[in-house]
């Protein structure tokens, strides 16, 4: 097969998927990988979907969890499904994201998969178009200079279904929709927010667990809240002194299982809070295109932090300090939630 042999020998090709038109490549190939990133226009390492045929095999690359979570996973393919999972070890840098992980998917596309098994390999894909533009899932939506600028290309008479990937983290606490399959009228109006502190098992979960309870009251199912650490590890739960004082206000942060922040679930939030200044500057640093929906918790939705300070850590004190803990994020809930509502009151209008 042509394609193959081209994919070998480094070339970027524009093939059509079960969603939208990709850019691919072999993903052992960090030369090919990079050429991507450049024609899309991508000034940073974030890490692409990958490819393969089938669930035999999927050991070299990713490790699976276990049980009914295994068939979970395995169930939803061939599909649009990306699943980010723990990376096999040895996985090559330029395809894992900083906390490790791989995105991985076999796409319900024949030819992708049968170009996967005749490599018996991942490819990688992303959708072929500049970055910040929209995807094409039909021929007249191709943008010449990308076509231009691949060293091949597949394009098919009939369009595609034109709908990204639905991508999901599996994590030991249950799976996390980190990009939803938007559009189809039914997340429409859903904003995504995401608290951020250092372990992910004090402030930042209280600080969830407070504000969905609150917005789930105020404005129904229209938010989704998640956490996550600059220094946490997968699957710990909420410290017990946090969960005791959120216990006092009505709000069960028991099932909390941390996670470490990353590039997708940044690029899954539409509003970021951090805890201090200091996560802030880290996140300003790692983030640089997402400074616009980082802001600290106790400044939101400002930018100005004339005055405003951060939630101190609570960590190895008493409930006492805890309790201090829950108190400043509470003192600031009731006016990040009525921002919140304000700003996210479904369009009554009909699009076209």
């Amino acid at each position: 097969m042509d394609i193959v042999r081209r994919l070998e020998s480094g070339h970027v090709l524009l093939l059509p998927t079960d969603t939208v038109y990709g850019l691919h490549a072999l993903a052992r190939n960090p030369a090919a990988v990079d050429r991507i990133r450049k024609i899309k226009g991508l000034d940073d390492n974030r890490p692409f979907v990958n490819l393969f045929a089938s669930a035999v095999g999927l050991g070299k690359y990713v490790r699976l969890p276990e049980g009914k979570a295994k068939r979970m996973i395995l169930d939803g393919w061939p599909g649009s499904i990306t699943w980010v999972l723990p990376a096999a070890e040895g996985m090559p840098k330029h395809l894992v994201g900083e906390d490790n992980t791989l995105g991985i998917r076999i796409p319900d596309n024949q030819l992708i998969r049968s170009i996967c098994a005749a490599l018996e390999d991942l490819i990688v894909s992303t959708s072929a178009n500049r970055h910040g533009k929209p995807p094409a899932s039909t021929r007249n939506e191709l943008d010449p200079d990308i076509l231009a600028e691949v060293d091949g290309s597949v394009i098919q008479m009939e369009p595609l279904s034109g709908q990204p990937s639905e991508v999901k983290r599996w994590t030991p606490a249950g799976p996390v929709i980190l990009r939803s399959r938007d559009g189809n009228g039914s997340n429409r109006n859903l904003t995504k927010i995401l608290i951020v502190c250092s372990g992910n098992i004090c402030r930042s979960p209280m600080a969830e667990g407070m504000l969905r309870d609150r917005l789930k009251k105020v404005a129904g199912d229209r938010f989704v809240v998640r956490s996550a650490g600059t220094i946490a590890t997968d699957g710990m739960p909420a410290s017990i002194a946090a969960a005791q004082v959120m216990e006092t206000r009505d709000v069960d942060i028991r099932s909390h299982r941390s996670r470490p922040v990353s590039r997708e679930l940044v690029d899954w939030a539409d509003v970021v809070l951090v805890m201090t200044s200091d996560h802030l500057a880290e996140l300003h640093e790692r983030y640089a295109d997402s400074t616009q929906k980082v802001f600290l918790y106790s400044a939101y939705p400002g930018m100005d932090l004339e005055g405003k300070y951060g939630v101190a850590d609570p960590y190895g004190g008493d409930v006492e300090a805890y309790e201090r803990v829950a108190q400043a994020i509470e003192k600031e809930a009731d006016r990040i939630v009525t921002h919140l509502a304000q700003q996210s009151t479904p369009d009554k209008t009909e699009g076209a």
